[in-house]
């Protein structure tokens, strides 16, 4: 039977619909505003197809910047969904966890243009890798505190899948974030390596996980 709304708004008085939908236009903004930093080539010779093909090599590595942070932003948004599904309803901590989620999602753009500007410095490379932890560390903490607070969770989630749930997302959205910046002072292909594999794995893992927090 479905939820009435007095059940609903016992959490608090923030409606779920409503922090789902702030939170998607907040998503959807930001993903905008990446392609943004990718801006077109201004050249002398409008003519020279060589120097143009020059001036569009060179901004490879904002490209690769920009996919990277693209398919990111839209993971984090597939496991964002996946977590609201979860809760029944919103207090004023849920609701300021959230934030704290959009927070680090709004700044992604900063060190995506960084390092689409500096590939080669270790420094940038290395801060988009922590910026990317933070940001997968804030899912966790959501997660953690649906684990602290069992009542604000929907009934019928599995315990034991939750908890694998926290335990994943922080190795492979936070830890392996932090070695992919630490690596960037040993050499920064590794650590586009290892940034673009955290980005494959999450993108097939979707297609296995298939969302079993529930029994």
């Amino acid at each position: 039977m479905a939820q009435t709304d007095k059940e609903v708004f016992k959490y608090g008085v923030f409606t779920k619909n409503r922090v789902e939908t702030f939170s998607d236009g907040i998503f959807a903004i930001i993903v905008t505003l990446l392609i943004l930093e990718v801006k077109v080539p201004h050249i002398e010779n409008a003519d020279s197809s060589i120097v143009l093909m020059q001036s569009l090599t060179g901004l490879f590595p904002k490209f690769i910047s920009w996919v990277i942070s693209f398919l990111t932003i839209c993971i984090v948004w597939v496991n964002h969904h996946r977590i609201f599904e979860l809760f029944r309803g919103f207090n004023i901590v849920l609701f300021w966890l959230n934030v704290q989620v959009l927070l680090w999602v709004c700044f992604i753009p900063f060190p995506t243009a960084l390092v689409g500007d500096y590939p080669n410095n270790p420094l940038a490379v290395a801060i988009y890798g922590v910026v990317m932890a933070l940001t997968g560390a804030s899912l966790v903490a959501v997660r953690f505190y649906g684990l602290m607070n069992k009542d604000i969770l929907e009934p019928g989630i599995s315990e034991k899948t939750y908890k694998k749930a926290i335990v994943f997302s922080f190795l492979f959205g936070t830890i392996f974030y932090l070695t992919g910046a630490a690596l960037a002072w040993v050499n920064t292909l590794l650590s586009f390596a290892v940034y673009f594999l955290i980005t494959i794995y999450f993108i097939f893992s979707f297609k296995f996980q298939a969302h079993r927090e529930k029994k």
